[in-house]
């Protein structure tokens, strides 16, 4: 069996290198994986993993406008389920959860596939991915654990593999170790923008920003190339190296990165979205003038909503801070009321995600918005340490933090702010930001 692809339910040449393709697409992030698959479905219609990676790639959007295309192929690769092989009926009954919006127990079936199949790197990307979603750290480390003494540096797909695997070691603190695994995935196959994400994530944690900017620059053609297919996640790393230079204290190039880099692909895609606004609400705390752009995001934000709100909460959250940054206080009720209809009714996963994290989050932030700061900081300081619960990484979430320090600096309350900076600074002790915000205090 190819170890790359576990395409061995699909006979036709031409398809299974179509498929090929697909993966490779998901792996690197360069070009439309969609559009691959859908070239090895016209070649075999019959393709049970074709219509299973088309399913997947589209719920692992986050956004609900691709579930009915998605459930669309699963129900095509359930309707073949007798010529399905043990690995596709595993990762049906997995993809069917995930539809479903019961992404704890996809997970759990996609570690049922992965236990029997370890070398097969699309259900690890895809579990991999969702346990990101929904901020089980432990689990982007370890799910890769128990498969990787299974794996050899010469099989095909290595270097994804530990490329992922410097991610979860970096999300649970293990950042030397998370280091030295993206620094050779990227020794293997340098287009692994997972990987190059992975190591800057690392240097992010630890405050090494000239560092930072010298990683994302010196290798920007390995996950921004400037010719060939685009590469789809470019936007998050470009995000990263805004950060780098927002911390040493150069707003204008986090600036014309954002105007050039991120903001032009951002407008439909809600991932993208998240980076426009959260890296616009770091400008701003740091009173760095943004020229109308809360309005722009907030209008973006404002079409996807009127099909998205209530879907995923942390990109809920995103879309209420887009409109309490542009002011727009209706907007922003709005999504909470989104927000608590899902906490009741909605899919099994984000139903928790609302209730615990996403409404007093969107509360904090409508107080803050009103100039409510000391309650906003009060909420803020009770919510922090279970954000993961909704998703995101460290580097994403530390938004919360700095949100924290300032509405508490608002509030007249200066030694919760130390308190929560002098956290920060303990872990980015060469953090010019964080030094620039206890000036302020």
């Amino acid at each position: 069996m190819n170890l790359a692809t576990h395409d061995a339910s699909c006979r036709d040449e031409e398809s299974r290198q179509h498929y090929a393709r697909a993966l490779r697409s998901l792996q690197t992030y360069l070009g439309d994986p969609v559009e691959h698959v859908d070239l090895a479905l016209a070649a075999a219609p019959d393709f049970v993993s074709g219509y299973l990676f088309r399913a997947v790639a589209l719920l692992l959007t986050t956004e609900r406008r691709f579930v009915k295309p998605a459930r669309a192929s699963l129900e095509a690769a359930e309707s073949l389920v007798g010529r399905a092989d043990s690995r596709e009926k595993g990762l049906i009954h997995a993809t069917r959860a995930l539809a479903d919006g019961d992404w704890d127990t996809a997970c759990r079936r996609f570690d049922r596939v992965l236990a029997e199949h370890p070398t097969d790197l699309f259900t690890l990307q895809a579990a991999h991915l969702v346990d990101f979603l929904r901020g089980d750290a432990l689990n982007l480390r370890n799910r890769i654990a128990r498969v990787l003494p299974r794996w050899s540096p010469a099989m095909p797909g290595y270097s994804f593999l530990l490329g992922m695997y410097a991610f979860g070691l970096e999300e649970c603190n293990q950042y030397p170790e998370a280091e030295d695994a993206g620094r050779r995935a990227l020794e293997m196959d340098p287009q692994d923008a997972w990987a190059v994400h992975a190591v800057a994530h690392v240097m992010e944690m630890q405050g090494r920003v000239t560092e930072g900017i010298e990683w994302l620059e010196r290798r920007q053609e390995d996950w921004s190339p400037s010719v060939g297919p685009a590469n789809a996640f470019a936007y998050h790393n470009w995000w990263h190296l805004a950060l780098f230079h927002l911390d040493r204290g150069d707003a204008c190039r986090a600036l014309t990165i954002l105007d050039e880099r991120i903001v032009p692909g951002a407008a439909d895609v809600s991932m993208a979205l998240l980076d426009v606004t959260a890296l616009l609400w770091r400008l701003v705390l740091l009173d760095v003038q943004v020229d109308g752009s809360f309005e722009a995001v907030a209008a973006a934000w404002r079409a996807k909503q009127a099909e998205e709100a209530g879907y995923y909460a942390f990109n809920d959250f995103h879309a209420a801070l887009a409109f309490a940054g542009a002011g727009d206080l209706d907007d922003l009720a709005r999504v909470r009321t989104a927000m608590e209809r899902a906490a009741r009714e909605g899919d099994p996963s984000n139903r928790v995600m609302s209730a615990a994290v996403g409404l007093p989050l969107i509360d904090a932030l409508t107080d803050y918005a009103a100039g409510r700061f000391a309650r906003a900081s009060t909420t803020l300081a009770e919510v922090r340490d279970i954000a993961s619960r909704f998703g995101g990484s460290h580097a994403q979430r530390d938004l919360l933090t700095l949100l924290l320090i300032d509405a508490a600096r608002r509030a007249g309350q200066p030694n919760l702010a130390r308190h929560y900076l002098n956290e920060r600074l303990a872990a980015k002790p060469a953090s010019g930001l964080g030094w620039r915000m206890m000036e302020r205090i």
